[in-house]
């Protein structure tokens, strides 16, 4: 699973700590309110974002331009970085409340670098997989007693 491109420059806009407002401003030299609409618009996937408004976002938020790409183009992004990790089985996940939306969080960090939220994330998957696999509420054996 990859970031896609909006969710891309609304994490590193707000990493930046700019709203939309100033992010779209700067970014596009224009008023606070049709910047914001503007980047509100790219953040949503509805408005495409051109080669030069990529640049531009990508200079404000100080970020190399290859970190906010469409994944299609981006070259960090290869199935080859994901050839060492780890394939857990929906079964297995399945067992686990809570571990699927985790892993999706731990992956979007992980491409984002975000090494505060993996640290967050690996703490509490840790703690679900120590708690162990939630199978169902079983049924009590009943045991047959004879007089």
């Amino acid at each position: 699973m990859q970031l896609t491109q909006s969710e891309m420059i609304q994490i590193l806009r707000k990493r930046a700590g700019l709203n939309q407002a100033e992010l779209g401003s700067r970014a596009f030299s224009t008023n606070f309110d049709s910047g914001r609409t503007k980047i509100k618009n790219i953040e949503l996937g509805k408005q495409r974002v051109s080669d030069d408004d990529l640049k531009r976002i990508a200079q404000i938020l100080d970020v190399p331009l290859v970190d906010i790409q469409p994944p299609q183009q981006n070259k960090k992004t290869t199935t080859a970085q994901f050839k060492n990790g780890i394939l857990i089985s929906q079964k297995v996940v399945d067992m686990f409340p809570d571990l699927a939306e985790y892993l999706e969080m731990l992956e979007k960090a992980s491409l984002i670098d975000d090494l505060d939220l993996i640290d967050y994330l690996s703490k509490r998957i840790a703690d679900i997989w120590r708690d162990g696999p939630k199978l169902g509420a079983k049924s009590p054996k009943k045991i047959a007693t004879t007089t």
